[in-house]
């Protein structure tokens, strides 16, 4: 029975400030006075948001409750375990608003499941990325809201806007101008930083250093959603008070009708600085300026009278930056007010880094909301589906064969948005299920983590707590993107029986926690101006960093690149080389002497003194893999089971091994070194709509329409193969099985590990007495 005791009150004046995640003076995270880097799970933790049968209910009986509960407690304890078995030492936790309602300790609340699982998340060393800043978390509008600031002279227009309807106060558009709706955002999240948590000495959240990272908004797009017109669906009161802001912008940018005429080039009939009637436009392409802005009855005349819509050819360049200008100077006003508000609030939240926004992806307007942030987010998601017959591997695609990205096409995301002195986090990815070759992708994450050197990796998603009663709680269908699933969750990114994936996930997670690969020594900087920063074209996805954007990824790979936003200039500008893709690129592509991609060989490589790691296809290897410091990967055999699907075939030999110093010591000083050697594995009965997937229809809503999902028991491709492993000579190893069961042991002997490939191998623990 796991207890629900309340803890003694802990004084928040006696915690060491660095017990707090803060970030240090060279731009990386670091606590206790060490650099630390996290390898982070992604879920909903608490379980019990969807009160079922198995929860407690109001009319259960004491004893009942109590049983409901203590289960309830233990499965989260349990899976506060299994994370950190997996590897994982923080997580991006997502509340729902239940997390903080009142509660007493052990009442088996979802506030008091919240709190239980961050004292299980706690006593494991597991810190926490805090999503609660944002989302349904804040709740929603209501008129009786009008007075959460004292505006008598708007009070009633501000009622009547919301017209006795509910709006939720999430994602809110308004939130970059109207007073109310800033003082609201402000006092619920007052809320949230300042809840309790009584099994942690009544700690409030904004005192907690357990919270590594605060998030103000996720994936909410602010900008991107302003340029591309969605706020012309808000009440006429809120649409007036952008239209206000706008034309005070203008007033100042130009001072009255002439100068903006003549900065602008010429103004719709009926626009006027004084009558506040100049339309907010040009917006993104294919948006009809009738309906742009209804307080100004000339220009819909004269549009109408046309019936026509203006796009931004229409516009003079000059007009659509302003517009550019004007929506991302309202975005970084508001929410670095909100930041600095929030930094009153608490002996952490004053310290951690808070997180802007998580959203924008391929836009240079990210990087420069980001240089007034506490650190640069970005994310990225890669299916390997084949897009063509011809292509060897289809259905199927390896990145191993092609020059390295983590992107869908050509715009770059993981690798934009790495600035100097500031920390990034890569904030989600994953690639999906169904994928032959998905074991690679841990490594290759963990390949450009080190080579742009990142602080924080997060994992999409691993799904919910298992029931510890149950003798295999994680055994079950690997979640697939398509039709009939074969395992609930989004898009085939869960991975939570995934043991494949999992497996290299580990490895990978240790070399980028420990640093066991250097980053690059000087990366290329790339400079942007004011050109680029309000290029109207921006207003498209993909159209953003002007010349330099076809050079971005071939650049990070071979260079590395850091990114900044000079608005005291106006031309982009570069420090260091910077390649355009497929020109003179060498192959293998070496950023250090320590990561080799080779796309004609299929593999990507890595050589360090606590890290070695390979990952491809054997067969096309030309013998042995051999690393620098002695270790050799030979004998490779793949063991597929009966009825597998898109077995691996000895043409291929596609395997992905990973060795890693668990300390971060050489191999030969090493107390503790753990080894993954994994291939691929389906759901049995899977197969693919061979045609669907050829005309692209995997990427409608991910639908393939035709397939078999297919079902337990999950088939794996089985590993073996012999390692020379000079350096481990004489450590004791133990075989370890998905639910990290013993199935083997022995000792190192002549310097050589095999490893077989009938035995159920997750992962190998070796150690030296």
């Amino acid at each position: 029975m796991v207890a629900a005791s309340v803890s003694k009150e802990i004084d928040v004046s006696a915690i060491p400030l660095d017990k707090y995640v803060t970030v240090s003076p060279d731009g990386h995270l670091q606590c206790e006075g060490k650099r630390v880097r996290y390898w982070g799970f992604i879920g909903h933790f608490s379980i019990g948001w969807n009160k079922g049968p198995g929860d407690p209910q109001p009319n259960d009986p004491p004893e009942v409750k109590a049983r409901k509960i203590d289960k309830l407690y233990r499965t989260n304890d349990a899976f506060a375990q299994r994370i950190h078995d997996l590897g994982f030492n923080l997580v991006r936790y997502w509340t729902n608003p239940a997390c903080f309602e009142e509660y007493a300790a052990g009442d088996g609340s979802n506030a008091d499941l919240f709190a239980k699982s961050l004292e299980s998340l706690d006593k494991r060393g597991i810190k926490v990325w805090l999503t609660s800043l944002g989302g349904g978390i804040l709740g929603q509008i209501t008129a009786d809201d009008a007075t959460v600031i004292n505006d008598p002279a708007t009070e009633k227009a501000w009622r009547q806007a919301l017209g006795g309807k509910k709006m939720e106060l999430a994602f809110n558009r308004q939130c970059g101008w109207d007073p109310r709706i800033q003082a609201l955002t402000a006092k619920r999240r007052e809320k949230i930083v300042g809840w309790r948590n009584k099994y942690k000495g009544n700690l409030r959240l904004g005192d907690d250093p357990q919270i590594a990272v605060w998030e103000m908004y996720n994936e909410e797009w602010w900008f991107s959603f302003m340029i591309n017109g969605y706020w012309q669906d808000l009440p006429k009161f809120f649409r007036d008070g952008l239209q206000d802001k706008w034309c005070e912008f203008l007033k100042k940018t130009y001072g009255d009708d002439a100068g903006l005429a003549g900065a602008c080039g010429f103004l719709l009939p009926g626009e006027s600085l004084k009558k506040k009637s100049v339309t907010i436009a040009p917006l993104a392409s294919g948006v009809d300026l009738k309906n742009l802005n209804d307080a100004n009855p000339s220009v819909i005349a004269a549009l109408t009278a046309k019936k026509q819509a203006l796009s931004r050819d229409n516009f003079t360049r000059q007009r659509g930056s302003d517009v550019v200008r004007f929506f991302l100077e309202m975005n970084v006003a508001f929410k670095s007010a909100q930041r600095d508000a929030l930094r009153k609030l608490g002996r952490g939240i004053s310290r951690v880094p808070i997180i802007f926004d998580t959203g924008e992806n391929f836009r240079i307007q990210s990087i420069y909301l980001n240089q007034f942030n506490d650190a640069s987010v970005m994310d990225t998601y890669l299916w390997q589906f084949a897009e063509d017959r011809q292509q060897p591997r289809f259905p199927f695609t390896s990145g191993l064969d092609e020059p390295p990205r983590t992107s869908m096409g050509p715009e770059c995301w993981a690798e934009v948005n790495r600035m100097p002195g500031k920390p990034f986090f890569l904030y989600e990815t994953q690639t999906n299920n169904p994928s032959k070759y998905r074991a690679e992708f841990p490594y290759r994450i963990a390949a450009l983590g080190a080579i742009q050197d990142w602080d924080i990796v997060c994992w999409h998603v691993f799904g919910g707590a298992a029931d510890p009663d149950v003798a295999e709680p994680y055994t079950g269908p690997l979640n697939l993107s398509h039709s009939g699933g074969g395992g609930a969750g989004v898009e085939g990114v869960h991975y939570c029986h995934d043991e494949v994936e999992s497996s290299a996930m580990m490895i990978a997670g240790r070399m980028f926690i420990n640093g066991a690969l250097k980053p690059v020594e000087k990366p290329t900087l790339m400079i942007f101006g004011k050109k680029s920063l309000y290029d109207p074209a921006s207003m498209d996805y993909g159209k953003s960093y002007g010349s330099l954007a076809a050079r971005i990824n071939s650049t990070v790979y071979r260079y590395g690149c850091s990114m900044q936003v000079d608005v005291s200039r106006e031309d982009d500008t570069v420090i260091g080389p910077a390649i355009y893709p497929g020109i003179n690129e060498p192959c293998p592509l070496r950023p250090t002497d320590q990561i080799g991609f080779d796309w004609h060989k299929g593999n990507l490589v890595f050589d360090a003194p606590s890290a070695v790691s390979y990952t491809g296809f054997f067969a096309r290897n030309g013998g042995p893999v051999k690393f620098g410091n002695g270790i050799v990967l030979d004998n490779v055999t793949i063991n597929n089971p009966d009825g597998m699907p898109y077995p691996m075939s000895n043409d291929e030999k596609y395997v992905s091994l990973g060795i890693v110093a668990m300390d971060g010591k050489s191999f030969g000083e090493s107390k503790k070194v753990i080894i993954s050697l994994v291939s691929t594995s389906f759901n049995a009965g899977f197969s693919l709509d061979h045609d669907a997937v050829a005309d692209r229809r995997p990427y409608d809503g991910m639908k393939f329409g035709g397939d078999v999902p297919g079902k337990p028991p999950v088939l794996i491709a089985r590993v073996g193969a012999t390692l020379t492993v000079p350096q481990l000579d004489g450590m004791n190893y133990v075989l370890l099985d998905w639910y990290f069961r013993p199935i083997g042991k022995g000792v190192v002997k002549s310097a050589r590990l095999t490893i077989p490939s009938d035995k159920p191998v997750f992962f190998i623990v070796l150690t030296r007495v």
